[in-house]
């Protein structure tokens, strides 16, 4: 899986349980285990 140009999304707490939430909601609705992954697009690089 190709992720560039995203990294890993800093999140808070709150939202980190937002998505543990979300996880348990959709593994219940599926019968499968879920897991999200949170990802931001980094901004372009500055040339100097």
């Amino acid at each position: 899986m190709n992720t560039e140009p995203y990294a890993f999304a800093h999140l808070r707490q709150e939202e980190i349980q937002q998505i543990r939430q979300l996880e348990q909601q959709l593994a219940q609705s599926t019968g499968h285990p879920i897991t999200l992954i949170a990802f931001e697009e980094e901004p372009p690089a500055q040339e100097q």
